[in-house]
């Protein structure tokens, strides 16, 4: 008699407990996720694309088109030196061939005579010409050594401004290093 009430509670237990659950177990994911909840992940994702935007992108882009301004300063710099050089060699050529036009007209007159005078020409143009040469390379020098520093300087602050806006507080002696290794590398 007990093991029979005992089956009646076991199995009105279990009915009691069915008619609790779901008829139907639905188990598609898709109808598990919320809209409210796809809606709120859309709107998180676009908030944090434009904050990202304004915080990152847009400083990182202005720090890239200044490098580029800098190194289209720099290229048309190297162009200017390298136009003043071509002038300087074409000064010394020219020199040379008046030299040597002097020297053989000279020759014709008198052949003892002309080849004392060819030799100073040679020489004095010769000399001329190097002296104009180092002109114009110890001006290429200055200037490219001045147009370096200003890129060093201009190139720390740029990279310590965004670092700063970056990262918070910089070391300058960091970015300094860093720059400096840059230009080095660049120089190589």
């Amino acid at each position: 008699m007990q093991a029979a009430a005992a089956m009646e509670a076991t199995s009105s237990g279990a009915e009691a407990v069915a008619s609790l659950l779901p008829s139907k177990l639905n188990l598609n994911p898709i109808d598990q996720i919320s809209p409210v909840v796809i809606v709120a992940v859309m709107l998180i994702i676009v908030v944090m694309y434009f904050a990202l935007r304004k915080v990152y992108v847009f400083p990182y882009l202005a720090v890239i088109e200044s490098r580029e301004r800098l190194f289209d300063a720099a290229d048309a710099n190297y162009t200017q030196s390298v136009q003043c050089v071509a002038e300087a060699n074409e000064g010394s050529e020219r020199a040379i061939a008046e030299a040597a036009a002097q020297a053989e007209a000279i020759r014709a007159e008198a052949r003892e005579h002309a080849e004392e005078y060819r030799r100073t020409k040679v020489a004095t143009a010769t000399s001329t010409a190097a002296a104009r040469l180092e002109e114009g390379r110890a001006q290429i020098a200055i200037a490219r050594a001045a147009e370096l520093e200003r890129l060093r300087t201009e190139a720390t602050v740029c990279v310590g401004v965004a670092c700063g806006q970056l990262v918070g507080e910089v070391d300058d002696e960091v970015v300094s290093a860093t720059i400096e290794r840059l230009m080095t590398r660049q120089a190589n």
